[in-house]
């Protein structure tokens, strides 16, 4: 093997070993469209988490597994188009409910949380509270889960 490739297969491997866990291979553009979400849990049970679908962005702070009684929890999510995505997570409740958080940051309308919700058998025993701080292209919403 000569110099040229041990070098660049060293210096690759060692990107690898330094690259935060969590973020794509593709490096997200600081003026592509971003979202941030904040979490809080104000029940007295822990959030599991049970899905997190981000098809057209990548996680730079990905969905915690659990979100413990009392907490708060962020992540993030950033796109290269520049059009906007959307993301959504699941975080299951003790009785058989799930929280369904949504955000929607697209360019072609107001930032949303809509499609956001509770389910499942137990879904009357909590309530999602919902807000968005800033829209296109850097959108923060703001979901607090309660006992109904």
């Amino acid at each position: 093997m000569n110099f040229r490739i041990r070098v660049a297969a060293a210096l690759a491997v060692a990107a690898a070993l330094i690259a935060p866990a969590g973020v794509s291979a593709e490096t997200l553009r600081t003026d592509g469209p971003s979202i941030t979400v904040i979490i809080r849990n104000e029940t007295d049970a822990p959030m599991v988490l049970s899905s997190s679908d981000n098809p057209y962005g990548a996680w730079t702070d990905a969905p915690a597994a659990v979100i413990a009684a009392g907490a708060t929890e962020t992540l993030a999510a950033g796109s290269n188009d520049r059009r906007g995505f959307g993301l959504q997570v699941g975080y299951t409740m003790p009785g058989d409910a799930t929280v369904v958080l949504m955000a929607n940051n697209y360019g072609t309308g107001n930032a949303n949380v809509d499609g956001t919700r509770v389910s499942g058998g137990n879904a009357h025993g909590y309530a999602v509270d919902s807000s968005v701080d800033a829209g296109y292209p850097f959108m923060t919403a703001e979901f607090t889960v309660t006992r109904s």
